[in-house]
């Protein structure tokens, strides 16, 4: 028999969407020690200030929340709901994302899933869970002794990699190395940056790859001739995981130093995402190839544990084309945004 909270949902759907909403304001409230304004805390939950004003005021009529002109806080009895409401929804979300993660494996064809609550476009907080799901497959399907964990870049990674903890090591020898050379722009999400705030997090090694990623062939014949280059690439090719993500093709090609004629042949051409440099159209052919040093979009075939990492129902087209592109064996772990997205179009 369904728990009331399920049956509720089933014969009034819209509750669902106004229960989250307020359970999302929640948790932002009490992650802050001070207050905030609306405008904030508008733009974090994703909605107009306008609406929230109105959802503000019924929330602060129920006791929920206070607010004076210093901005909005979490009372002791919003803190204490929010508490039970989330045990609420993990109770009743069990059984239905073990159901989502089912149609995902069949959807995409694809050997592994898991789903967390939420949809990262709305909510910071999603990369948090999602961290936390990436290291527990880690350690639960990494080899006990000595192994390499090469990462890739993108604004996803680094968010989940700063998630991690020392847990990892405990049972584990693990070397982490990125999987391309820098690009420009943000350092920050760059995959050497990663791959140390990873190695940081969780005691262990790291081998950087401090290499332009836009050079010549013959250039990059030549890099390859260091042992310390070599070295980079070379265990990134044999790793044991690979932790990527999948990027919506017209965000990666304004961060790629790419021309003008560039970026229009991958508007031109339908391009919906982009991993290891391929573009890729909604059908899974490629539309226009990055050239870079290190792993290619092919050697990931070999790795064993392939974990690929994504957030935002924004993202939804780019995974389902990803995977008509990409090898189907390893996980996918992403968030309630894009599953329903995948699944009900």
């Amino acid at each position: 028999m369904k728990d009331v909270f399920s049956l509720i949902q089933s014969l009034v759907p819209e509750v669902n969407e106004a229960l989250l909403l307020r359970f999302n304001i929640l948790t932002l409230l009490d992650k802050v020690e001070t207050r905030i304004g609306r405008k904030v805390v508008a733009q974090r939950v994703g909605m107009t200030e306008r609406t929230l004003r109105t959802v503000i005021d019924h929330m602060r009529e129920q006791g929920l929340v206070d607010v004076n002109q210093q901005g909005i806080t979490l009372t002791k009895f919003g803190h204490d709901a929010r508490l039970d409401l989330q045990q609420v929804l993990m109770n009743s979300r069990t059984e239905q994302f073990l159901e989502m993660e089912m149609k995902l494996v069949k959807l995409l064809g694809i050997d592994h899933c898991r789903v967390v609550p939420g949809d990262g476009d709305l909510d910071l907080y999603v990369y948090k869970q999602l961290g936390k799901a990436v290291q527990e497959i880690l350690m639960r399907f990494l080899p006990r002794q000595e192994c390499v964990v090469a990462v890739t870049g993108g604004s996803t990674l680094a968010r989940i990699g700063k998630e991690f903890t020392a847990e990892l090591s405990q049972d584990h020898d693990i070397t982490f190395v990125p999987t391309r050379g820098g690009f420009g722009g943000a350092y920050d999400i760059q995959s050497n940056t990663i791959g140390g705030i990873m190695a940081q997090q969780t005691n262990s090694k790291y081998v950087p790859f401090f290499v332009p990623e836009n050079i010549s062939q013959e250039s990059s014949q030549v890099l390859l001739k260091d042992p310390t280059i070599h070295r980079a690439v070379e265990l990134s090719k044999r790793a044991d995981s690979l932790i990527l993500s999948v990027g919506s093709a017209e965000i990666i090609a304004e961060r790629r130093d790419l021309t003008d004629d560039q970026k229009i042949e991958i508007h031109d051409r339908s391009s919906v995402g982009e991993a290891f440099g391929v573009f890729f159209d909604r059908d899974g052919r490629e539309v226009f190839k990055y050239p870079r040093m290190g792993m290619q979009l092919e050697d990931i075939e070999a790795v064993p544990l392939l974990i690929t990492v994504v957030a935002g129902k924004k993202k939804a087209e780019a995974v389902k084309a990803f995977y008509k592109l990409a090898p189907k064996h390893g996980w996918l772990v992403c968030d309630e945004g894009i599953a329903n997205q995948i699944i009900n179009g």
